[in-house]
């Protein structure tokens, strides 16, 4: 895959101090200064587009299927930006330069995935096997990203039929096998395609994991992780039909376990009993595009219906409970090409509408927004811009009946300028807006049972972010030898939340509120790379503060954020041409966390080992294995990431994290047909 080197690393300020360059970012900063030409440069597992707003970091499938990729926290083991918390795909939560992703636009071949189902557990599952790519947009970005984009996006995208068959195929298929030893766990995949028509293809997949509770480091079981997951998948791609294309997908994705309670904390008899769990979504999309070769018309619609669902029966009183999230919505645009050909204009206009809406025990919330949006990118010599704005009109009624309505602009702009010599500087800012935000669907009936009261405090408005980037890149070749290659990019960013929606109960009484002040995420980003022949290197460093409205450090924040210590990242991997091999090892590391309020307990830092490799036999071009050990060194360990219960709790729960799984022995074999 493509990479541009890319870094983003987070580094705060923290409260009334003056940000300070770590010392991975001054010499990142000392060798941007003196630079050789170079020539764009292909690497390995990380793209950032021009952009910078706009800058994507993209994880494609090779990359996936190389780590075996299980769920959310492998898609994303190499990207700076995001981190996952939890240990199991029932509590994994994405974070985004330390932001929860209930505050990101999250969609799934533009099926939004914005439901909040519980603050202890996932929102949503995704099968790696089905993904083309997943791209990750880091702060408020452009326009046409959709709504919702507090502390960024992520759009997932699934394969296409076409995508799989070999040249000259009509039909074909793959067989997957593998095994995990720290959970004892199986996996099979098999998918089937075809091109049942010229361009048109038919696409599916169904996928099954088994697990056992898993083995920590420390050689203990940790009970209440083992489950089941499946995935179901169909997809019929339409490609290039004259001036059309047209994609329709269904996914069935099922995760049922005997967990606990709150799936990301250790499972205890005492108010974290064990509880059968069922979390399930289905999502259905349809993506069309027209493409007639005029320079003012490039049509896009999308329109989904996705839907999140969480059952939960109690082992030792029968009781059960369900939440349920259903979204509908779309998208339209057009981008228009005009001007002359050298400043490449394209005016993106267009409209996007979500609705959600969220309930549990007999009480439902319901949230809208319908946006209208204008992006303009253009060129101009070295300099690329891009500017526009949303005009978001949004409506959340509360289970009680009362509502929040109103509309907001959000405006942005960025601007990437190649210096030259392989350096380009970048700079950008974005705003972004969310009126339409129901709780989270478990809790709905709080405040509006017998003897309760919900009460939505008078002239309570809707969220909103502000995001600056300013950044460095540069590239080149030939810096130590003839035949080498290295890139280097350095981004500090600053994201501020203001009006930030919470609850607070008291007696019988729960009250909706904005949080006075402004939650601050700043922070700076640096990936470095360097690669000679098959050899390649990349050293990643993020180091964020997340800081509430009193100027405190976020910890374990549920629905907003959480702060950790400063994370490195070094991946070094030599890939053979004959036979086709790929040899890697990854370190990843986090610095012991200390800034934090009083009360709270300091996290410990930990480093990991991983080792893989990937093999395709000369002789057996369609079977390809893959091998690897992950916590080499059997590590015991708990995932900062993942929610801490400090000693002073109320819950009458032990204190601490739940440990993360230790060594773990992965081996697959796949087969193409």
């Amino acid at each position: 895959m493509t990479v541009c080197l890319s870094s983003r690393h987070t580094v705060s300020a923290s409260r009334a101090t003056v940000f300070t360059p770590r010392p991975l970012v001054a010499a990142i900063a000392l060798l941007c200064a003196g630079t050789v030409n170079a020539e764009p440069l292909q690497m390995q597992t990380l793209q950032v587009e021009e952009d910078r707003l706009e800058a994507t970091a993209v994880v494609d499938s090779e990359e996936l299927a190389l780590h075996q990729a299980r769920d959310l926290k492998d898609i994303f083991r190499d990207t700076p930006s995001v981190t996952v918390g939890g240990t199991t795909a029932s509590s994994e939560k994405l974070y985004v330069r330390g932001l929860e992703d209930t505050n990101l636009n999250i969609s799934i071949d533009g099926a939004s995935q914005n439901g909040y189902l519980f603050h202890h557990s996932s929102n949503f599952n995704i099968e790696p096997e089905l993904l083309k790519r997943a791209e990750v947009q880091a702060g408020p970005g452009a326009a046409d990203n959709g709504p919702n984009a507090l502390g960024g996006s992520i759009k997932f995208v699934t394969k296409d039929a076409q995508d799989l068959l070999k040249p000259g195929q009509s039909f074909g298929g793959m067989v997957k096998g593998s095994t995990e030893s720290a959970a004892d766990a199986v996996k099979g995949t098999l998918s089937v395609y075809g091109e049942v028509a010229p361009n048109a293809g038919l696409l599916f997949t169904t996928s099954a994991r088994n697990s056992d509770d898993y083995r920590t480091g420390g050689g203990d079981e940790e009970e209440g992780t083992g489950g089941h997951q499946r995935s179901y998948f169909g997809k019929f791609s339409l490609l290039d039909q004259g001036a059309h294309s047209l994609r329709l997908s269904a996914e069935h994705n099922e995760d049922t376990g005997i967990y606990c309670v709150r799936p990301n904390m250790e499972c205890q008899p005492f108010n974290n009993a064990k509880v059968d769990t069922e979390l399930s979504r289905d999502t259905y999309t349809a993506n069309y595009d027209f493409e007639p070769g005029s320079r003012l018309v490039d049509v896009h619609a999308n329109v989904f219906h996705s839907s999140t669902e969480v059952d939960r029966t109690s082992l030792a009183t029968g009781a059960s409970s369900n939440a349920k999230v259903e979204s509908v919505g779309g998208d339209l645009n057009n981008t228009f090409r005009f001007g002359p050909e050298a400043m490449n204009n394209r005016l993106t206009l267009g409209s996007d509408y979500v609705e959600d809406e969220s309930s549990t025990a007999g009480f439902d919330e319901t949230a809208r927004n319908i946006a209208l949006y204008a992006q303009h990118r253009m060129t101009l010599g070295a300099v690329d811009l891009s500017f526009g704005a949303r005009v978001d009109d949004y409506r959340t009624e509360y289970a009680n009946g009362e509502t929040l309505d109103d509309t907001d602009v959000s405006p942005n702009a960025s601007l990437n300028w190649r210096v030259g010599g392989g350096v380009e500087l970048f700079t950008g800012y974005a705003t972004a807006v969310r009126g339409n935000k129901g709780r989270e669907a478990l809790l709905i009936d709080g405040g509006v049972g017998p003897g309760e009261t919900l009460v939505v405090e008078p002239g309570l408005e809707a969220e909103t972010s502000r995001s600056t980037e300013v950044g460095a890149r540069w590239k080149g070749e030939g810096i130590l030898t003839q035949r080498d290659r290295a890139g280097l990019e350095v981004t500090y960013f600053d994201t501020h939340f203001d009006n930030y929606i919470t609850e607070g109960s008291a007696g019988d009484v729960t009250t909706i509120t904005n949080m006075e002040g402004i939650v601050t995420s700043k922070g700076v980003e640096a990936r470095a790379t360097y690669g000679l022949g098959g050899w390649d290197m990349t050293l990643g460093y993020l180091t964020m503060d997340l800081e509430d409205n009193q100027g405190e450090t976020v910890v374990d924040d549920m629905g907003l954020g959480n702060q950790t210590g400063d994370r490195w990242s070094l991946d070094n991997r030599y890939t053979f041409a004959d036979p086709q091999l790929t040899l890697g090892w990854t370190v990843t590391a986090y610095e012991r966390l200390t800034d934090l309020p009083d009360g709270q307990s300091e996290r410990a830092g930990y480093a990991t080992h991983d080792l893989y490799a990937s093999w395709v036999p000369g002789d057996m071009p369609d079977l390809t294995l893959t091998a690897g050990i992950y916590n080499l060194f059997d590590k015991e360990y708990s995932d900062q990431n993942t929610f801490y219960l400090e000693t002073n709790s109320p819950r009458g729960i032990t204190p601490g994290a739940i440990t993360s799984p230790g060594r773990d022995v992965r081996l697959s074999a796949a087969y193409r047909f």
